[in-house]
């Protein structure tokens, strides 16, 4: 083989590996990647320096594009609606702070993109986002990323965001019947538009009014008689209605909750699949902060619970 022919072989083999194989790479040789610099010179002798000169060149990328993908940030999309205490338009909230740590642990910046959540999930199947919070889990949004799962390959709730529950809300006047099992209820109920609360209300019986994506406007439907009752997420309805007296003169919550389910960061499968070892930090990380005291007592402070 000429020297001509096993530099193209070299490098085109390289190349290739700057990405998908960087870790790979470490592993079958036992080295991390700077070791890489002198393995060349025992492979090339000086007596072949334009071999040894290609490789070396390859062996920079090589470490360049890792270190390079090891800092990059990673890109996170949430609803670009108010969504107390998890999640509020302006970049705050329990959820992004508990993020922002666990980026502060991986030593990885992370970017927080809010944006409205079909489009969220939607870039997240494409790749355009490696994550997307928070989802409750549905087999339909396993197919746009990936959960969190055990080593049974269940969903793991241990590494969720938080846990969060559906209610419904209703006029004083018109009480609709929800015992758990069974509901009636006289009209249609409204729901944020793409939300999981929806397969489940039609699998109730119930007709649903998807056509509001904003859920103070939601309750005003439900004030105005357009709707006969809501299913939000009580965290987030209940902050509406403690900022407005007029709705809350007019609403009452229903006793009991609809749904109770956990909440996760989803990730893209492209970045699972790039680097499925990161995947499981981040997701340890999540459930590391979210047991820490000092995030338990920001937690608990903000839903207005006691010190423990």
């Amino acid at each position: 083989m000429s020297s001509l022919v096993f530099i193209r072989l070299i490098s085109s083999l390289l190349i290739k590996s700057l990405v998908s194989m960087r870790r790979q790479t470490e592993a079958k040789l036992n080295v991390p990647l700077p070791c890489l610099y002198s393995l060349q010179f025992c492979l090339f002798p000086r007596k072949e320096p334009v071999v040894s000169r290609v490789l070396l060149i390859c062996c920079s990328l090589l470490l360049a594009t890792a270190q390079a993908e090891d800092s990059a940030a990673l890109r996170f999309c949430y609803e670009d609606s108010d969504s107390y205490p998890w999640v509020m338009r302006g970049g705050e909230g329990l959820n992004i702070e508990l993020l922002r740590e666990v980026g502060e642990h991986l030593q990885r910046p992370i970017e927080f993109i809010a944006v409205p959540w079909r489009r969220c999930l939607a870039g997240l199947q494409q790749g355009r986002y490696d994550g997307a919070f928070a989802a409750s889990y549905q087999a339909e949004r396993a197919l746009l990323g990936r959960y969190p799962l055990d080593a049974q390959g269940s969903v793991d709730s241990s590494r969720r965001l938080h846990t969060g529950d559906y209610a419904l809300y209703h006029r004083v006047e018109q009480i609709p019947h929800w015992d758990g099992q069974r509901l009636q209820v006289n009209g249609p109920v409204g729901s944020l538009s793409g939300f999981s609360i929806v397969p489940f209300l039609h699998q109730l019986g119930a007709r649903v009014d998807e056509s509001s994506r904003d859920p103070q406007a939601l309750l005003r439907m439900l004030a105005s008689r357009r709707v006969s009752a809501v299913a939000l997420q009580s965290a987030r309805a209940d902050f509406i209605l403690q900022g407005d007296a007029q709705l809350a003169a007019s609403i009452r919550k229903a006793p009991l909750p609809l749904q109770v389910k956990p909440y996760f960061l989803m990730l893209s499968a492209p970045l699972c699949d790039r680097d499925g070892e990161l995947a499981e930090r981040i997701w340890d990380s999540v459930r590391r902060v979210r047991e820490s005291p000092g995030y338990q007592a920001r937690e608990r402070a903000l839903q207005g619970l006691p010190d423990s």
